[in-house]
């Protein structure tokens, strides 16, 4: 350093003590002391080589000298420019807090959104780990998500279902923990909207798809817009409960909805039946099997629809062994002489269809070959 900067600076040092000293002697606060120092410095644009240490705070007076310093605080490394050149450490402006830390507070809460325990919000999934997923729902710390409250049935991967960067609802399952964070739950809005659906569906008595889910003794349980419903083995339309269906989307209908105890029980049958008797009119000539023989008749399956066929109206002569006139798994036309909808009841006949009377026991294949041009002809 040349002799006369050397000596620059020790007089301005001097100066600046003898103003410390002055100021002290007069009573100024530490601070105010600090500052008539400082302002001593304002000289200091004459001297090229002084140098501002790493330990000390940086004085904006030093800003209009553009002083620059090295790593090591002690040789001057000249001119540069501390953006390109990671050796040259930059001179940082401090500017004094205008308001206090609790109005600083306040002014950041008025940024953060105010949700609570019950409320519904929208939310970006930015992390998922295997117990659950953060969620940013504009609050001061980011929701949680556990697993189990990610969606109605057991999720093990949220990948699945989640995809991160995008935007979905949820429930505010909590209130804030002591590091401020929310759970949520997207599971109770998904259950909510379900069951809404299904009164929906109820109400106009529709029929919907399902996903058979497991099958057990009393039937399958099938899941109606993502809920567990109870298909019992009764209600399956020509079939039973086997484990080949799990995976099946099969047609139903509601037979009970009881939200209050979360229970629905559907049916594949009424679907069905439901279906075919749209399709069915009386005068008709329908085909089907003989499922059952009781003492009164015998009852007919015609694609799931299940008719009566009473001994009555088997034939005009009577039927004395109705196991040997109609057994168990024999095909035959019958036409519908009543139907009641509501029910899915079909009444049948064979004996409308008899070319002459006795015909049905002694000759059934002449029955069957003439039954519609028979049935057009009926009265």
């Amino acid at each position: 350093m040349p002799r006369h900067a050397v000596i620059a600076l020790a007089a301005l040092l001097v100066e600046g003590g003898v103003a410390m000293r002055a100021d002290s002697a007069r009573g100024l606060a530490g601070t105010q002391r600090q500052s008539a120092f400082r302002m001593s410095t304002v000289f200091a644009e004459t001297v090229e080589s002084l140098v501002e240490m790493p330990n000390k705070i940086p004085n904006r007076m030093f800003i209009k000298s553009k002083l620059k310093m090295p790593h090591n605080g002690i040789e001057q490394y000249g001119e540069g420019d501390s953006d390109k050149d990671p050796e040259i450490i930059p001179i940082i402006i401090y500017e004094e807090p205008t308001f206090s830390y609790e109005t600083f507070a306040s002014q950041i809460a008025g940024y953060s959104k105010r949700v609570q325990k019950g409320d519904n919000c929208s939310g970006r999934v930015i992390l998922i780990t295997p117990s659950g997923a953060l969620v940013d729902i504009g609050t001061k710390a980011s929701a949680i998500l556990p697993n189990a409250e990610a969606s109605l049935n057991q999720v093990d991967d949220l990948t699945t279902v989640f995809e991160l960067g995008q935007s979905y609802d949820f429930q505010v399952i909590t209130s804030e923990d002591e590091n401020g964070q929310l759970q949520l739950s997207r599971k109770r809005l998904m259950y909510a909207e379900a069951w809404q659906k299904i009164d929906e569906m109820h109400a106009i008595d529709a029929d919907f798809d399902v996903v058979v889910a497991s099958v057990n003794r009393g039937g399958a349980i099938v899941l109606v817009e993502g809920l567990r419903a109870f298909l019992p083995g009764s209600h399956l339309a020509g079939r039973t409960a086997t484990e080949d269906m799990v995976g099946e989307t099969i047609k139903c209908k509601f037979l009970d909805v009881d939200k209050e105890n979360s229970r629905v029980v559907v049916s594949n049958r009424r679907a069905i039946v439901d279906k075919e008797m749209k399709d069915i009119e009386i005068g008709q000539v329908v085909e089907g099997v003989v499922t059952a023989i009781k003492p009164y008749g015998v009852f007919v399956s015609m694609n799931g629809v299940a008719g009566l066929l009473h001994i009555s109206q088997i034939s005009s002569d009577r039927v004395y062994d109705l196991e040997k006139a109609l057994p168990v798994g024999m095909r035959l036309k019958c036409m519908v002489v009543s139907q009641d909808a509501s029910k899915g009841r079909l009444a049948l006949s064979t004996k409308t269809l008899e070319g002459a009377p006795g015909q049905m026991l002694k000759d059934p294949d002449a029955v069957y070959a003439n039954a519609e041009v028979t049935a057009a002809t009926y009265v």
